[in-house]
């Protein structure tokens, strides 16, 4: 006799699948009963809600039964208007008549997977690879989303889209926002480092798990095969921070790492491939780096957290020592900084020395450098002062000589000064190094000082009428406001109280990503930024003064406001100190302040005391320095200009030095902190200046151009002394990006940063041979795919090899008289003159590949509202096979030519290779 086969398994149903199960049948069997008992054969296990209503509005209530017994009582039980269905495993065949003759078509409903499945998809079949996944119907049935899985536009339900689908749900996409197309390498791995995640997952039927696990390995490769072989030795909680120990330990052959290797082998299971665990290694790396600096507050957390739990793994594994090259642990990174202080302090010793850039930009190439920000930054200051110490520096000429290279060179330093003055919490390496770079440096900016106030002494002496055009603050109304004044040009005077050459340089910086900066006195010559000299002594009682008046003389805010009202300009321009510039609740800065940049006044100055202040009380940071939003209501006020169409000026009365563990010398005629005015000579560290410049009693006062030293008690910061950085201040000139025409004799400030701040030093350029064969233009290559293509990253198009360099005053000639520049040049639907080509072509060899937007506008004779089409159009003509040969860099406010490219790609024949 043939036994019957055994009932298939009883179902695991969800709501949104019962709900359709039981919708699909009352509405394909509409002459029955309109509330009748349906038995479903499922696990008789209901967690949800027991009711719920059907699309035509009745209400269903569900009720799990073990026993025919159960049902029964269901079945004689008073009902009111609902559809009762009753959940069993029992078989069909153990139920009476009398049970079956009472429910709904006289049979339980088995639950077909697929028939569900197809229709909630909104397909009709699905195809032959689905069906032989026998798992996967009963899953899809379990997953089901609340809103039923996305209906399909084709009728075939494939494979690929139920189980991408399915492992979307699985994986919980939809809480971070994903979607099945989201389902990558990255999703995975980032799936395994959510608390309880894999715990989860082992809950799911033995076959859903193994059949999951297997279409993933297929889909995602070699990270996804490591992966569930950590699962299923029972590590997959810590598969992220082992991803990244192995990362470490498999880059490198040490005894050490290789014993490391053979523990950790263990936690694969028997995976024994050193090929998939790299490939998981790096796409940990991967997602572990993105995740600390992703902006969600969250997941940078778990970023962290699984670094702390991969430095656990490494003292676990013995293994710390073989982990100093990883590009992302926290071992690596320190080894990184150490060598970096190494390196530092071998550089300042001996400047030949040439490892420091490569251990600057491997410490700047580790995963941590973004979040380690703050430290990468301060080792860069330091490394260049180790560079400018490795520079000739003559004391200055003159006065002018001294201020334009505070502007263009020292107050660069004084701000990398500053960082390394902030130092590190941690390393003590570090900690020595930037004191050693730091006292070697202020020691040579001490002797500048000392070289300047010899040259300002004498400069003092001679007063007004003897300055030899140099800017002074009493003659910048007149030389810098008037002519924009009588150009009907309206402008925004800023006056920073306080404000030095290095605060300025970190302004400057912020300022160029929306403003256009220019040199108001460049005349026909390049633009630069200038430099003023304050009145003496360097106060804002005498220099902001004499600014507003446009003469030397003491004053306070009721004077400027006087001489401001009664001034050149006529009625109408306005100065607001601190207080009238201030807003009230809810306000950036005084409603009257506000209309009157707005206005058509000539001039509006506002002075804002945040970095005088600063000196008094001091102020707090993660970082020295100064940024656009520290400064008060700076950036609202310049907003207001630019949409006002207002030129912006921003200066100051005098700078600063700041209190770094200096001297405080008794002086009982002390005036201020840095000068004092009774007889005597001037001691060390002081100088005596007297004369016109001089504004105070007998035209004479004696003051500290040393830095170190103070009459007054300690505070944050001084002026009134007769350093370089209390002396000079300076200037900053802006008109908006579009300005279609600059003011006359205005020009672009070119860039301002020294050789010496560049990130790299610049790497010698070969001598060209005397007659190279021209080289072939390149072709871009295919990009080369291997092993899994899914997470294995493609070749990046190669760059053609640079031809040897040729003089540069014949390489633009040569470019231009090739065939390939005249068949591109004439492929341009706009035609560009030649000769502004060229212009520009020229600017940019002259100055090393590199100019701001504004100023290769101006040397290309280009209006300063079409440089960003023009820079477009050249940009057709030289990026032949969109090879970068001209680029914009600075998010479009730089322009870059690689000059080897352009040889390349246009092969210039003869004596220009």
């Amino acid at each position: 006799m043939t036994q019957a086969p055994a009932p298939a398994q009883a179902l695991r149903i969800n709501p949104v699948a019962l709900a359709q199960k039981v919708a699909q049948q009352l509405g394909r069997h509409r002459n029955g009963e309109a509330y009748p008992v349906m038995v479903v054969r499922a696990e008789p296990v209901w967690p949800h809600d027991p009711a719920f209503l059907l699309p035509d509005g009745r209400q269903v209530r569900v009720v799990p039964c073990v026993s025919p017994l159960a049902i029964w009582e269901h079945l004689v039980a008073d009902r009111g208007d609902e559809v009762l269905v009753l959940l069993t495993d029992i078989p069909e065949s153990d139920l009476g008549h009398g049970v079956r003759s009472r429910i709904f078509r006289q049979k339980v409903h088995t639950i077909e997977p697929w028939d569900l499945v197809v229709d909630a998809f909104g397909a009709q079949l699905p195809d032959s690879a689905l069906e032989r996944e026998r798992w996967a119907g009963p899953a899809l049935l379990d997953a089901m989303p609340p809103a039923g899985w996305p209906k399909l536009t084709t009728a075939v339900l494939t494979r690929d889209v139920a189980l991408r689908h399915l492992a979307a749900v699985r994986l919980g996409l939809d809480r971070r926002g994903g979607s099945p197309d989201d389902l990558d390498v990255a999703a995975l791995l980032r799936w395994s480092a959510e608390p309880s995640a894999v715990d989860a997952y082992a809950l799911l039927g033995q076959e859903e798990r193994d059949g999951l696990a297997g279409w993933l390995v297929e889909q995602l490769g070699r990270p996804a095969r490591a992966l569930f072989a950590l699962i299923d030795a029972g590590h997959g909680a810590d598969a992220l921070p082992l991803g990244l120990v192995c990362d470490a330990l498999w880059s490198t052959d040490s005894a050490e790492a290789v014993r490391a290797q053979g523990r950790i082998d263990q936690y694969f299971g028997n995976l024994n491939d050193d090929a998939t665990v790299q490939g998981f290694a790096a796409a940990a790396v991967q997602l572990v780096g993105a995740m600390l600096t992703a902006r969600e507050r969250e997941t940078r957390l778990q970023g962290n957290a699984v670094l702390d739990r991969a430095e656990e793994l490494l003292i676990q594994f013995n293994a710390t020592a073989s982990a100093g090259h990883s590009p992302i642990l926290r071992t690596g990174f320190a080894r990184r900084v150490t060598a970096a202080a190494q390196a530092l302090r071998a550089a300042l010793r001996d400047p030949a020395d040439r490892a420091l850039d490569g251990a600057v930009d491997a410490l700047a190439g580790h995963r941590l450098a973004d979040v380690e920000a703050t430290r990468v930054n301060r080792i860069r200051m330091g490394q260049r002062l180790v560079r400018w110490l490795g520079t000739e520096q003559e004391p200055p000429a003159s006065v002018a000589d001294g201020v334009d290279r505070q502007i263009g060179q020292w107050g660069w330093v004084d701000v990398a000064l500053n960082h390394v003055w902030a130092g590190d919490d941690a390393n003590p390496e570090l900690q020595a190094a930037f004191r050693e770079i730091h006292d070697r440096a202020q020691q040579r900016r001490r002797d500048l000082d000392q070289a300047f106030a010899g040259r300002l002494a004498a400069w003092a002496t001679a007063g007004p009428g003897n300055d030899g055009g140099l800017l002074t603050v009493e003659n910048l109304l007149p030389r810098v406001i008037d002519p924009l004044v009588k150009a009907d040009r309206p402008v925004l005077l800023v006056v920073l109280d306080g404000m030095s050459a290095a605060v300025a340089v970190q302004l400057a910086d912020e300022l160029s990503q929306h403003w256009v900066e220019y040199d108001p006195l460049a005349g026909a010559t390049s633009g630069r930024r200038r430099g003023v000299v304050a009145a003496l002594p360097t106060l804002t009682a005498v220099s902001r003064t004499s600014l507003f008046a446009g003469a030397l003389r003491e004053g306070n805010q009721a004077h400027e406001k006087k001489l401001f009202a009664d001034g050149r300009w006529g009625k109408g321009s306005r100065i607001f100190h601190k207080g009238p510039a201030k807003g009230g609740a809810g306000w950036a800065y005084a409603g009257e302040l506000a209309d009157e940049v707005a206005g058509t006044a000539p001039v509006v100055a506002v002075v804002i005391n945040t970095v005088d202040e600063s000196l008094t009380h001091g102020r707090e940071g993660d970082e020295p320095g100064w940024q656009l939003d520290d400064l008060g209501f700076l950036r609202s006020l310049l907003d207001q200009a630019r949409s006002s169409g207002r030129a912006v000026v921003i200066t100051s009365d005098h700078g600063h030095v700041l209190e770094r563990g200096g001297q405080h010398v008794k002086a009982t005629d002390a005036a201020s902190a840095r000068h004092r005015t009774g007889p005597g000579s001037a001691a060390p560290g002081e100088v005596e200046l007297t004369g016109p410049r001089v504004v105070a009693d007998g035209k004479r006062i004696i003051a500290l151009w040393d830095p170190m030293l103070r009459y007054r008690p300690s505070k944050a910061g001084y002026h009134g002394g007769a350093s370089l950085a209390e002396v000079t201040i300076p200037l900053l000139a802006y008109l908006m990006p579009n300005a279609t025409q600059p003011p006359t004799g205005w020009a672009p400030v070119e860039s301002s940063r020294p050789d010496w701040w560049e990130a790299s030093a610049p790497a010698p350029v070969p001598a060209a041979p005397t007659a190279p064969a021209p080289a072939p233009r390149p072709r871009r290559k295919a990009p080369a795919v291997t092993g899994d293509a899914l997470f294995d990253v493609p070749e990046a198009p190669s760059a053609p090899a640079a031809a040897p360099p040729a003089g540069d005053g014949d390489l633009v000639a040569a470019v231009l008289a090739t065939e390939l520049f005249e068949a591109q040049h004439g492929l341009t639907p706009r035609k560009v003159d030649r000769k502004k080509i060229e212009a520009a072509l020229r600017a940019l060899v002259d100055a090393k590949g590199v100019l701001p937007l504004a100023v290769l506008g101006q040397r290309a004779g280009e209006l300063p509202g079409r440089v960003g089409g023009f820079v477009n159009t050249l940009q057709r003509i030289f990026n032949v096979d969109n090879y970068p040969v001209l680029s914009q860099i600075d998010e479009g406010r730089t322009v870059k030519l690689d000059i080897a490219l352009l040889r390349t790609q246009f092969g210039p024949p003869g004596g220009a290779p």
